[in-house]
């Protein structure tokens, strides 16, 4: 019983191999140079903000640790649950150099001395 097992398990890995080898080289390759290209710069345009979020209903601003405000668009309900609070925050620029908030994270219930500029 154990030589079956052990002669069945040999021929799987056998098979396995065979059909690995048998792959086209394309399913191995690397992504093409365009969707590498499409991917660095998804990665440059996403940005993080940490600082003190303030403001209500749509008409929200980050201020961040050096005291540059930014103007915040998003999940209003989301802003709206942090505001007052420091928080971490993922998106992108947009038009007017306006902030537009993908992923929020609540980092302390209170700011800290933070003031506009």
């Amino acid at each position: 019983m154990k030589r079956a097992v052990l002669l069945l398990s040999f021929l799987a890995l056998a098979a396995m191999l065979a059909a690995a080898q048998a792959m086209p080289a394309s399913h191995f390759a690397p992504p093409s140079n365009q969707a590498a290209t499409a991917a660095t710069q998804a990665e440059s345009t996403s940005n993080d903000l940490r600082g003190c979020l303030q403001g209500s209903n749509g008409n929200y601003a980050l201020v961040d640790h050096q005291g540059k405000a930014h103007h915040v668009t998003g999940d209003n309900h989301l802003l709206w649950d942090d505001e007052g609070h420091e928080v971490d925050m993922t998106g992108s620029y947009g038009a007017n150099n306006t902030f537009h908030e993908t992923q929020i994270m609540d980092i302390d219930s209170r700011c800290w001395n933070f003031s506009m500029k």
